[in-house]
């Protein structure tokens, strides 16, 4: 009976033994499936991007196309009155016809700027061929003009001469066609082109392009 009980008692012992080796264990270690894997995470990955400003260049500026001129700047040049022609500058007098012609060379293809009968300022153009446009540019297409010598001016004041103007048609009131007519007396003095007649004052001529467009047509 005694070695029973000791039996006993001694496999108690090491059934104690043997719960106390477990307990120790589950408190040491931990069972597999019970491991969460920690969560992997990624470390933030940073990319430098190097941004290359794009130059604004400045707007360019249109290009004005400019009309070349057809015409020389010696051709769109002001006249300007000969010496020769000029009583106070020259001592030795012209023919008659030099002279109407060196008048009219100097009138041709000019803006002529003077005052009307009405005693308002005016202008005209004087055409090479001739015609006369008025300060509109609008054409008369019934007379020439041209210059001459008054019958009323002496020969000796050969720096005098009129301009006049040729009917081309019959105009009521005026005369038939063919009549001719003094429209300006002028004279050169004092450097100047004097109008005289209703009003004594200088008169200005000026390059007329119109008067150069028609002629090269």
């Amino acid at each position: 009976m005694i070695r029973s009980n000791t039996l006993t008692l001694t496999s108690l012992c090491l059934f104690a033994l043997s719960l106390l080796t477990v307990a120790c264990a589950s408190d040491t270690e931990t069972p597999a499936q019970n491991l969460v894997p920690a969560t992997s995470v990624p470390e933030p990955t940073f990319v430098r991007a190097t941004i290359t400003s794009v130059p604004i260049d400045p707007p360019t500026p249109t290009a004005v196309v400019k009309t070349q001129s057809r015409f020389t700047a010696e051709q769109l040049a002001d006249p300007v009155f000969p010496d020769w022609l000029d009583p106070e500058l020259s001592d030795e007098q012209p023919e008659d016809e030099a002279i109407f012609e060196g008048w009219k060379e100097y009138m041709n293809n000019t803006f002529v700027e003077h005052i009307n009968p009405r005693g308002a300022p005016d202008a005209v153009h004087l055409c090479d061929d001739g015609t006369i446009f008025d300060e509109n540019g609008e054409i008369d297409e019934s007379f020439l003009w041209g210059v001459t010598r008054s019958p009323a001016i002496s020969s000796s004041q050969w720096g005098t001469v009129v301009i006049t103007i040729e009917a081309l048609v019959d105009i009521v009131g005026i005369g038939p066609a063919g009549s001719t007519y003094t429209v300006f007396v002028v004279s050169r003095e004092g450097g100047k082109v004097i109008q005289k007649g209703w009003t004594v004052t200088e008169m200005t001529f000026t390059r007329s392009q119109l008067c150069l467009e028609r002629s090269a047509e």
